[in-house]
């Protein structure tokens, strides 16, 4: 499973959005309709799957899934 298969996958989990609306270049809040508890619950599951840290500075930055998986690969 590809990274961004992991991302699609927390995110459809923790969200209940299906997989197919979840692209690399959708957007957390205009595509994805996150409020700041989904970007928590999100974060905590990446945080697990992925088995890092994210800390709060890092994660003020990302505002799509590929800025997501960006920082996971700079922090993996």
């Amino acid at each position: 499973m590809t990274n961004f298969e992991r991302v699609q996958w927390v995110i459809s989990e923790e969200l209940r959005i299906p997989k197919e609306k979840i692209t690399e270049d959708s957007q957390f809040i205009e595509d994805l309709n996150f409020d700041s508890l989904d970007h928590i619950e999100v974060v905590l599951g990446i945080e697990k799957e992925f088995d890092v840290e994210i800390s709060d500075d890092e994660i003020d930055d990302v505002h799509n899934v590929k800025d997501l998986l960006r920082l996971l690969e700079d922090i993996a």
